[in-house]
């Protein structure tokens, strides 16, 4: 089963989708997915990092060190989420998926996101404690 706690690399790809939210202290939120990240799955990322910054999450991490493919669809959710943080929130992901980083780099997106190869550095750049390197 997929924790946020684990940094290792990821298991096997069981062909099955889902997300995982947690929150490793009162100020972040941690959204976990796995699988493949397309039209009818984007809903559901866009529904888990609307419930976090409603809860009052300031610190968002998205974890798609488990995704296998990512579209378009799944892209504008994140950009429209990014965009609709309050001054002081920040959003990082962690992605090491070259087909998925591609479509950040593709759209011209890389840019756009703090893009990190773990979990640790996603949450330290979240909590401010390192510059954005991706």
């Amino acid at each position: 089963m997929l924790t946020t706690a684990d940094t290792s690399s990821p298991e096997p790809f069981t062909g099955a989708f889902g997300i995982i939210q947690s929150q490793p202290d009162e100020r972040t939120s941690v959204v976990a997915l796995e699988g493949e990240l397309d039209l009818g799955r984007a809903p559901s990322l866009k529904w888990a990092l609307v419930d976090s910054v409603d809860a009052g999450y300031k610190q968002l991490v998205v974890d798609l060190t488990r995704v296998r493919f990512m579209d378009s669809t799944a892209l504008s959710v994140l950009v429209g989420v990014n965009r609709s943080l309050d001054v002081g929130a920040r959003l990082a992901i962690v992605c090491v998926n070259t087909n998925v980083l591609k479509i950040f780099e593709l759209s011209g997106m890389d840019g756009a996101f703090a893009i990190f190869p773990t979990l640790d550095e996603a949450l330290a750049h979240v909590r401010g404690h390192t510059a954005r390197i991706g």
